[in-house]
């Protein structure tokens, strides 16, 4: 009978061991994708306070750890009544955790392995054999009960794995500090000792990635360019990219710019002195950290101020909040030139034409010359960005005609208004990352195609207190650039359902599934032959519901 017991007991203790990894992982997995920002991991944790803190396996933790103070009380409770008690509940336990913790859906954005992981994992694991080790000398006495109490410390650690995370991760920040700032100093090193190199930064609310791809179009046709790998925007993203890529047979470096907070984009430019610099856009993007527009128009202006007084800066003039801030607050000591459609501007698109092959535009130079430019991409927003690098390139004295060879061979970015044909209907791909501005031009697009349009999409995140007012306004928007929406959970999208009764869109038009696989089984129930769907937006793990 011992040795089927023990035999429980070692079996249920390895299945606890594999559940606490997989809830560890998951823990790690939104914590990388908070940048491990405790702040923000925290807000995460309370928003999904039954997957971080599953109440049936909190009840079994309470229960188990009863049985055992009432032991070694000497209540009277045999060993073997424990014992069969403890692995019933921990079997409970088990069941718990696979039922309620939700890490077992398939990943988005799965967990990168990196050095740092594995240091938050090792810190983990001191504390929990920390704790265990004081729990089992505190209980010495029933020292025949060893297993047991294993088994519920194993059940505790299962319950408390996020909060295990968070504390690795805070009790790490001295040590992580540390390592970054040797990484970082190296990274400076390497871009000052690079004397025939031009760094370009490139920064915005959005239109980050999609400018870098644009500008490394064009500028590849006469440098050799380098250019931060895909979301390579913040300063070991950066850093990373200095130290393992960049090479002396470089002569521009395109780095990607981003920031959650104040004081962010000058840091980063303070690891790659940038030359040149690029402003996308200033909007309400990131505000549940920026709390105001003010300060993200003040962040993301640090890239132009930083230039050099023989730097340039390329801004966005048609965009309100750059244009607020550069004719009233402005500090820099760099030239700089305006893009833009709309308003007045150093250089200008004008004369767009739209289909579902590309796009035909013409550019005024900031001489007054006229050129005409075509393109494979779709949407407004790829002509702003497609200016923006044409203004670079003119200015580094790139030739006109290598520039429009450039522009005509420029593929989308994956996920950003990507065109892809799905049997005898087109997809256009616009999942990554929405933003008030673009899935308004991404509206506009679909509008513009000629068959039956729909449109699939969770919304907007990381909005702050704005996103219930753009989220209405996005749904107001569909009105009359699509003939059917598939809307992804009931909560996250009340606003947009909200905008579509004001608007007086056709209820029977109007599906709003719970997660995204059946999103999917209704758009094959309604697409037809012809048709366009545009998917905007791809909610990640981290603002699910």
């Amino acid at each position: 009978m011992m040795i089927i017991t023990s035999l429980l007991l070692l079996a249920i203790g390895f299945t606890l061991v594999f559940t606490l990894w997989k809830r560890m992982a998951h823990a790690l997995q939104m914590l990388q994708q908070c940048h491990y920002m405790n702040d923000r991991f925290t807000t995460w944790i309370a928003g999904h306070r039954l997957v971080a803190f599953p109440l049936p396996l909190s009840v079994l933790v309470v229960i188990y750890w009863g049985l055992m103070v009432l032991t070694s009380l000497s209540t009277g409770i045999s060993e073997v009544a424990l014992t069969w008690g403890a692995l019933i509940i921990s079997l409970l336990g088990v069941g718990m955790i696979k039922i309620s913790s939700g890490v077992s859906k398939e990943s988005k954005k799965p967990l990168k392995i990196t050095a740092r992981v594995w240091r938050i994992i090792a810190t983990g694991v001191v504390v929990m054999l920390l704790f265990s080790g004081l729990g089992l000398a505190l209980l010495e006495s029933h020292i025949e009960l060893v297993g047991v109490q294993v088994i519920g410390w194993l059940l505790i650690f299962n319950l408390f794995a996020y909060f295990l995370m968070l504390v690795a991760n805070w009790l790490n920040k001295p040590m992580e500090n540390s390592i970054r700032l040797g990484f970082i100093n190296d990274a400076r090193r390497i871009i000052k000792n690079s004397q025939s190199l031009d760094v370009v930064g490139v920064t915005g609310s959005y239109g980050k990635t999609s400018t870098k791809h644009a500008l490394n179009a064009i500028l590849s046709e006469q440098f050799n360019t380098l250019m931060t790998p895909e979301s390579y925007n913040t300063p070991m993203g950066i850093t990373i990219t200095i130290r393992n890529y960049l090479k002396p047979i470089h002569s521009k470096f395109i780095a990607e710019m981003g920031a959650y907070k104040v004081g962010e984009i000058n840091e980063l430019c303070n690891i790659a002195y940038p030359k040149y610099g690029i402003l996308t856009s200033v909007g309400p993007q990131h505000l549940e950290t920026f709390k105001t527009i003010d300060h993200v128009k003040q962040t993301k202006f640090e890239l132009i101020e930083f230039l050099p007084a023989d730097g340039i800066g390329f801004i966005n003039i048609d965009d309100e909040n750059i244009r607020d801030y550069y004719e009233n607050k402005f500090k820099g000591v760099c030239t700089v030139y305006t893009y833009g459609i709309n308003q007045k501007a150093d250089y200008r698109a004008k004369d767009i034409v739209v289909s579902e092959k590309g796009t035909t535009f013409n550019v005024v130079f900031r001489d007054g010359s006229v050129h005409e430019f075509q393109t494979k991409l779709l949407g407004l927003h790829n002509i702003y960005n497609i200016v923006a690098s044409i203004a670079l390139g003119n200015e580094l004295g790139i030739p006109v005609e290598k520039m429009k060879i450039a522009v005509r061979k420029m593929k989308p970015v994956t996920h950003r208004l990507e065109l892809r044909r799905n049997g005898n209907f087109t997809i256009i791909d616009d999942a990554f990352n929405s933003n008030p501005v673009g899935s308004k031009m991404a509206l506009e697009v679909l509008g513009q195609m000629s068959g039956k349009r729909i449109v699939l999409t969770p919304g907007m995140v990381d909005l702050g207190s704005a996103q219930y007012e753009l989220n209405k306004a996005f749904g107001t928007y569909m009105k009359d650039t699509c003939d059917y929406v598939i809307l992804v959970g009931k909560k996250q999208t009340e606003p947009i359902q909200e905008g579509l009764a004001e608007v007086g869109f056709p209820k029977e038009n109007i599906t709003v599934a719970e997660n995204l696989t059946e999103a999917f089984k209704v758009m094959y129930e309604v697409v037809e032959p012809g048709a366009f769907v545009l998917i905007e937006n791809d909610l990640p793990e981290l603002f699910a519901e």
